[in-house]
């Protein structure tokens, strides 16, 4: 059995996504696409409450690829243009097909956002061959 080797160990920086800061582990300067993968975000852990919720993402445009989020703390609600609303919770996967384009929307629940709590997940998006 053939074992694949470690090329390359880096560290995952930041980025700006909107109105948050979350770590992008690629696509980098040196890594920059790995084909179908299109990027690699953590998100989080943020601290949510009546008074400070940063990841309130509203309605914003997607095409031809598919987030795959993997929600690690809190509960996040889905609403999309095709009329899909979905709350995912904490050990939830989420799976959207963007293909010809979508309009969603993301944040945590009304919920937690009144009693407070901590959010966090991963996401993963995925390339759509084109056609």
């Amino acid at each position: 059995m053939k074992l694949n080797t470690i090329k390359r160990a880096g560290k995952s920086h930041f980025v700006d996504m909107g109105p948050i800061r979350l770590r992008q582990p690629f696509p980098t300067q040196h890594i920059e696409m790995i084909d179908p993968f299109v990027l690699l975000h953590h998100y989080g852990p943020y601290e949510i409450s009546e008074t400070n919720n940063p990841f309130d993402l509203g309605p914003h445009p997607h095409r031809g690829f598919e987030p795959v989020t993997f929600l690690v703390q809190g509960e996040q609600l889905h609403r999309d243009s095709l009329g899909n609303e979905s709350v995912v919770k904490a050990g939830d996967v989420q799976w959207t097909t963007a293909g010809r384009g979508i309009i969603h929307a993301e944040g945590p629940t009304k919920d937690l956002v009144k009693k407070g709590g901590t959010i966090e997940g991963i996401q993963l998006w995925l390339n759509l061959p084109s056609g």
